[in-house]
């Protein structure tokens, strides 16, 4: 991503807007993804806890049904 920003910058000093449009949204696409990543995994952990919360409820229900 270092790299990214030095090409912003050096399009800035240039004057080279399209080659900084480039380099900004290469920025941005990579925290956007990695993002994502974060997100995926957040999610699922929080799924599978959720389903061992709903597992452990229903093994109570069926244990006080006896």
């Amino acid at each position: 991503m270092s790299n990214l920003l030095d090409d912003a910058i050096d399009a800035v000093y240039d004057k080279n807007p399209s080659a900084f449009q480039d380099a900004v949204g290469g920025v941005l696409q990579d925290k956007l993804r990695e993002r994502i990543g974060v997100e995926k995994i957040s999610i699922s952990q929080n799924f599978m806890s959720d389903n061992d919360y709903d597992n452990d409820e229903q093994e109570e229900a069926a244990d006080e049904d006896f």
